[in-house]
């Protein structure tokens, strides 16, 4: 276990996370103050288009996520994402395909990244709102938790047979197409 943990650890490039971390915990401070709730079906609108956007902008206009200003609003981004609707990986994958991390590195930090927004929505929503379910049953946990470590294993299994060329590749045609689902829920949930 620890010989597993040295390789990943290996692979995230810790220079990224302090802006991240700086930008995430910007917003779960806002959020902390302010009480703005937008309609749901604009919230997937948006996080659907700025992945589509991003992957038309003009090369001079770099997304790398190795760039701290680009880590920073890739922070603000993305937790404002998650702390709206939940969700943020088609916001948070436009920062790192663009990037000129490996495909290993680019999954250790996304790993971090995601971590830290999931410890954001617990204690945003769990511990300063007060929000705490009780409608899921105990079993559903250890479901989760052996379906987290399936899709990490085959998801390793995925990756080790591709370059990284062809992991960002295929990472710009998922993007794509779940922009496209984001929007589409989006207009469905304001019609």
């Amino acid at each position: 276990m620890v010989r597993a943990c040295g390789c990943i650890a290996r692979h995230i490039r810790w220079t990224v996370l302090a802006p991240y971390t700086l930008g995430a915990l910007l917003v779960l401070a806002s959020f902390s103050v302010t009480e703005f709730v937008p309609d749901i079906g604009l919230v997937f609108i948006l996080i659907g288009s700025f992945p589509l956007i991003a992957l038309v902008l003009p090369t001079s206009i770099s997304l790398d996520m190795q760039k701290g200003h680009v880590a920073f609003l890739s922070g603000l981004l993305v937790t404002t994402a998650q702390m709206l609707a939940g969700a943020s990986g088609p916001v948070l994958d436009i920062f790192y395909v663009k990037s000129s991390l490996t495909r290993h590195e680019i999954l250790g930090t996304k790993a971090v990244t995601q971590t830290l927004g999931h410890i954001i929505k617990l204690v945003y929503y769990s511990f300063l709102l007060g929000v705490v379910s009780e409608e899921l049953p105990v079993w559903v946990f250890p479901c989760i938790i052996i379906a987290a470590l399936a899709g990490n294993w085959m998801g390793k299994q995925l990756v080790e047979r591709i370059s990284d060329g062809q992991f960002k590749t295929v990472g710009r045609y998922i993007i794509v197409i779940i922009g496209f689902i984001y929007v589409g829920k989006g207009v469905y949930e304001l019609i």
